[in-house]
């Protein structure tokens, strides 16, 4: 009897030329825990570097996964003028909220992840979760979660989950036949106030057809309960890196040496092993002046 083929895990990131090596690392980060299944990698590509592409390209076949890109910017750059105004949502953002006409009509199941995210498990066991999904599954926010005046605006009673968008796991198959994409368009047209742009959106839009993940699937970074954080963090299934201050700024390894660490692994061992950090000095010297403060 020839043994069960191992399933394959469509993961999705949308980036811009700015995020196109991110987008590849959080791909490395992926295939170096994923043993039980493959990989096909879509990255939705505004603009993204060709080099970048061909790396992410080159590391999913030499590892035995599979990888396509989707350039979206001419979508993005035909988005009506209204809804490019509106909320101030950035072109990644649309990428993500618009993408189910881009995927072939046999894919039926996604995790999209955002691009400052490190993958320490097996993505098979995420991936499970999505027999039976609804809609969408997602980790609850920890530090949104229990803004009531927040749930408020956006049409949530206080008892429900108002999750983080940083991975969701997506029914695309229910995603189209509830015409979710005409649903968010509708939505960002209609509230110009929403704080936490296509977070909000998708939070008011989806909330009823939410199925919560564990915390081990989107642990983030600098959690509120700090007195935690080390352990949450060991036994996350992934990183993420919340927040302004990201791990390949220059300065993050220094000022958050144990954060760091998981990120610099991965990018060791990647096509971008030898990419410079971001030097932004503000940031720089804002974190370390609150070091000093503390």
């Amino acid at each position: 009897m020839s043994a069960t083929a191992p399933p394959l895990l469509h993961l999705m990131c949308a980036a811009d030329r700015n995020y196109g090596a991110y987008a590849g690392l959080v791909m490395q980060s992926a295939m170096a825990v994923t043993r039980k299944g493959r990989i096909h990698f879509h990255l939705l590509s505004d603009d993204v570097a060709p080099d970048d592409i061909e790396k992410c390209s080159l590391a999913a076949r030499k590892a035995g996964h599979e990888f396509t890109n989707y350039e979206v910017s001419s979508k993005l750059d035909n988005l009506p003028k209204e809804l490019r105004m509106a909320n101030h949502l950035s072109r990644a953002a649309y990428s993500r909220l618009l993408f189910s006409d881009l995927l072939p009509t046999n894919i039926h199941r996604i995790i999209y992840l955002d691009c400052d995210i490190v993958c320490q498990q097996d993505l098979t066991e995420l991936w499970n979760f999505g027999d039976g999904l609804k809609t969408i599954a997602a980790v609850r926010d920890p530090w949104l979660d229990p803004d009531a005046e927040l749930k408020s605006s956006l049409g949530l009673a206080p008892r429900d989950v108002y999750f983080n968008s940083g991975v969701l796991l997506i029914n695309v198959k229910a995603w189209r036949a509830d015409n979710t994409e005409d649903r968010l368009r509708d939505f960002v047209l209609k509230r110009r106030d929403i704080k936490h742009a296509d977070q909000d959106t998708l939070n008011a839009v989806l909330s009823s057809g939410l199925t919560e993940l564990p915390e081990q699937w989107n642990m983030m970074i600098n959690h509120p309960r700090r007195d935690e954080e080390g352990r949450l963090r060991q036994s996350a299934g992934i990183l993420h890196y919340v927040g302004g201050f990201k791990p390949w700024h220059f300065g993050y390894r220094l000022l958050h040496p144990g954060k760091g660490r998981p990120y610099a692994s991965i990018k060791r061992r990647s096509p971008w092993a030898a990419k410079l950090p971001d030097f932004q000095s503000r940031r720089v010297t804002r974190k370390f002046r609150s070091l000093v403060q503390h």
